[in-house]
């Protein structure tokens, strides 16, 4: 009887096998596999009722067997062949007429070939929501594109689920010129990093190489082996131009612009194929490691850099939000839908050379209804140009980056375009040349016409207000600061703009309300509050106070935006300190004006050193921030909302812990109080929370206690692990007074505040 059974079940074999490889076997498969089971156990029956009683033999089962499957398996073929193809069958009904630039995403091929038109929005408004049982199908193209809404409707506040999509492909555009051996390495790393299925193509685009690099490192072998489509300039262009024609040339998906001397890491290309179907109007950043070109490898194993922000001078600089997204990209290396290159214009033909497409992009890109985000897993090791004979550059230098990057703020800036002024190499190139030096500027204005006009520049300014406004760069006020005994002030010895050197002088000198290097405001987050400001900078620069050197000077450096440089941490004080810690800035001698970091105790043994604000005044940003805000209050109103920027801030859990409250420690009878490290803070903001209990004060967050340090300094606080000690006990009196327990001689008195 086993053996009847495992003859049974091996005439299941190609049904069963079809199953577990998720093929649903036909009706004649299956009929035959009845058949077959019926007929073995009929020769089983005849064989033990014969005379002989033995079971069938099993090479002429094995010779039925072979019979069967053959014929099985040419229905399982033939049924499948039949079968129609998902892929062919259109998600809309085939509408008549498409729009006139409908340029639909495809797989591999020519674009809009065979693409089905979703119907067009007859209005602006999103479409109503499928019910949550239904299981609505990505389309291939996001409803909110133009090309399924139509010249005219596009709307810029488009809801999430109108902007998902589903991308196949990518092509990656690479800008080469006379970059021979490092395209061709390039292009083996690209090739070698990116599936088969989802790289569409490589295109290079040949700028102005001689000879061509299509004959030499990209030869018709090379190219059809590694997917290469090349277009070439016959004479160079630049790095803006090149990147242009790559992407008005590419037919994938996505485009990805790399540089032409890059080693893609293993799986990059997953963040840029998840974030983008999210939102297809989502420009996707990588972070960017350094690359050994001997090796062609990544140095390291990350840490790589990716966000900017964008500066007044049309520049700009590493840092600024917590979070996935940016508001400014370096340079080279991006990735977005082809659909959004074709909406929002891709780079500006006007442009030449390279530098300042980056500022085009960055803010194109946000105000007329896109996103930048850095992709937190894709790396991407580049070639940094040391000044070595290797990493040099070997192209034609073209084009004209101050040039360029006019170009980018006239564009999108709006009135606070008139920022240039403050910038000598722009007010230069104005009154040289005139108003419009910067020339003809209709393609942004097609641009704003298609996208129904983008959003004010202002709009941008809140968006990245843990930039602008919490770290400074829209100061409410901006001043000189006058040193008291001299009746010098401080000025900055670097120029307006980027500093080149990275670092600069500040010196005391006579007052000069007319020069701008004179003039400071705070920056910097608090790093506990994430609040402005922790520090000084210079106005239109750069660069933030940083102390005093020999030579009698301070020095600055370039802004951390984060505060968490503590060499950046300088204040001027309500009582005139200009002030970092126990440290202080001052005059260096009484005979030679300078400025020397000393203890703050070492000015007072002098006669104290003091300074006050000077010249006070409202900068032209702050004025135009402010006026856009009145102007157009819908808009920041739904921007408000969406940043929660009205929500309270957050108190330390303990606060809310029945039984306990918390308070601000502020000086008696001043505005000072203690932060969260037990160092004086002028802004209630950046106020510290603390608990008063067992005669100690105790920070909120640590519940470590307010220790006087043992000294006879009022001014200096600190935080230890809590002991008893007299130097840490305090007297409650008059309701919310705490006085420390220890005497000096003179009154160590806090006011607590609950607010």
């Amino acid at each position: 009887m086993l053996e009847l059974l495992l003859r049974l079940v091996i005439v299941w074999l190609v049904p069963g096998g079809a199953l577990a490889a998720g093929v649903t076997p036909d009706l004649l498969t299956s009929l035959l596999s009845i058949g077959a089971t019926l007929c073995e156990i009929w020769i089983w029956l005849s064989a033990l009722t014969s005379s002989k009683r033995r079971s069938p033999p099993w090479r002429s089962f094995f010779l039925r067997l072979a019979g069967l499957c053959t014929l099985q398996l040419w229905s399982l073929l033939l049924h499948e062949s039949m079968r129609p193809d998902d892929s062919d069958q259109p998600a809309e009904p085939v509408q008549p007429e498409k729009p006139a630039n409908f340029d639909a995403p495809m797989m591999r091929g020519s674009k809009a070939k065979s693409m089905v038109v979703p119907p067009k929005m007859s209005a602006p408004s999103p479409s109503p929501r499928p019910l949550a049982a239904v299981e609505v199908e990505t389309p291939r193209i996001a409803r909110a594109s133009l090309a399924a809404v139509g010249e005219g409707n596009f709307v810029v506040d488009a809801e999430p689920e109108d902007l998902k999509w589903a991308p196949r492909t990518i092509s990656v555009v690479l800008p080469c010129a006379e970059e021979r051996d490092l395209a061709f390495k390039t292009v083996k790393s690209v090739f070698a990093t990116t599936p088969t299925d989802i790289l569409h193509e490589i295109v290079v685009v040949d700028d102005g190489s001689n000879p061509p690099l299509s004959e030499t490192h990209l030869n018709a072998d090379v190219q059809k082996k590694y997917k290469i489509l090349i277009k070439r300039h016959d004479r160079t262009v630049g790095l803006i131009g090149a990147k242009k024609t790559g992407g008005d040339a590419a037919t994938g998906d996505i485009i990805v612009f790399f540089d032409c001397h890059v080693a893609p890491q293993p799986r990059w290309h997953d963040d840029f194929m998840k974030l983008i179907a999210e939102n297809y109007r989502r420009m996707v950043i990588p972070q960017i490691t350094a690359l050994d070109i001997d090796s062609w490898t990544q140095i390291g194993r990350g840490g790589g850099m990716s966000k900017c922000y964008l500066t007044w001078d049309g520049d700009f600089k590493w840092g600024g939000t917590d979070d996935m997204y940016m508001g400014m990209l370096s340079g080279g290396l991006a990735g977005m839908s082809r659909q959004w290159w074709d909406e929002s214009g891709g780079y500006d033909d006007k442009m030449l050379g390279w530098g300042g497409e980056n500022i085009d992009q960055g803010v194109r890109m946000w105000v007329c209804g896109g996103e930048i985000v850095a992709a937190p897993n894709s790396q991407v090791a580049h070639m940094w140009r040391t000044g070595s004979a290797k990493t040099s550059a070997r192209y034609k230098h073209v084009g004209d980056t101050i040039y360029n990057r006019a170009r980018a703020i006239n564009a999108w800036l709006e009135e606070f375009s008139a920022k240039l002024d403050d910038y000598p190499n722009f007010a230069h190139r104005k009154s040289s040349g005139g108003a419009n030096w910067f020339g003809d500027m209709s393609t942004f204005d097609n641009v704003k016409k298609r996208l129904n006009g983008c959003r004010p520049f202002a709009w941008y300014l809140k968006r990245f207000k843990v930039v602008y406004e919490d770290a400074g760069l829209i100061p409410p006020e901006i001043f000189m600061i006058r040193e008291e005994q001299s009746g010098l002030c401080l000025r900055y010895m670097g120029g307006a703009g980027t500093s080149g050197s990275g670092s600069e002088g500040v010196r005391l000198e006579n007052c000069d309300r007319n020069n701008h290097r004179f003039f400071w405001h705070l920056g910097n987050r608090n790093k506990k509050t994430k609040k402005c400001c922790s520090g000084l900078r210079a106005w239109n620069t750069d660069q933030c106070l940083q102390g005093g050197q020999s030579g009698g000077r301070g020095i600055t450096g370039i802004c951390e935006l984060s505060g968490t440089n503590p060499s950046q941490a300088w204040s001027l004080t309500s009582d005139g300190l200009l002030k970092k810690g126990s440290s202080c800035l001052g005059p260096a001698n009484s005979q030679t004006p300078g400025l020397k970091e000393a203890p703050c105790v070492s000015f007072r043994n002098k006669g104290g050193s003091r300074f006050s604000k000077m010249s006070s005044q409202i900068p032209l940003e702050t004025k135009l921030y402010r006026k856009a805000q009145q102007e157009h209050p819908e808009v920041f109103a739904r921007l408000n909302a969406e940043l929660n920027v009205d929500a309270p801030s957050d108190m330390p859990k303990r606060c809310l812990e029945p039984g306990r409250s918390c308070i601000k420690l502020y000086w008696k009878g001043s505005t000072q109080c203690l932060d969260a490290e037990a160092q004086w803070v002028e802004s209630q903001e950046d106020c510290g929370y603390y608990i008063y209990e067992n005669q100690g004060l105790k920070q909120a967050e640590t519940m470590a206690c307010l220790d006087t340090w043992s000294d006879e300094d009022v001014n200096t606080w600190g935080l230890y692990e809590c002991h008893g000690g007299n130097n840490q006990k305090f007297v409650q009196s008059d309701g919310q007074v705490f006085c420390a327990y220890v005497d000096i001689g003179s009154e160590q008195c806090f006011e607590g505040r609950a607010k």
